[in-house]
């Protein structure tokens, strides 16, 4: 998780200043860590808003494993600030 979070302070230095009001971060699965996604919280400012998605390519397992939850398990997602993303489910 230091590894990412140094890559992405890295990264996030060459950005020039004046592009640096809007930042969108996309990270695999294999950087989906807690930490990492506080980190990218913590960089929220009055001046930056940074914004991230995390994701993986589903394959056919994890279709299988998701076809068999019932829809009892599905509830509405959630938008990063918490408020309720209507037309997204999470389970």
């Amino acid at each position: 998780m230091a590894d990412h979070i140094r890559v992405l302070t890295g990264a996030l230095a060459q950005i020039p200043h004046s592009s640096s009001a809007k930042i969108l971060v996309r990270v695999d699965g294999a950087g989906a860590t807690h930490d990492l996604l506080t980190h990218l919280e913590a960089l929220n400012t009055e001046r930056r808003t940074v914004r991230y998605t995390v994701g993986w390519k589903i394959g056919e397992a994890d279709e299988q494993a998701i076809a068999k939850l019932p829809e009892t398990a599905w509830e509405i997602s959630l938008h990063q600030d918490g408020t309720l993303q209507d037309g997204y489910a999470v389970a």
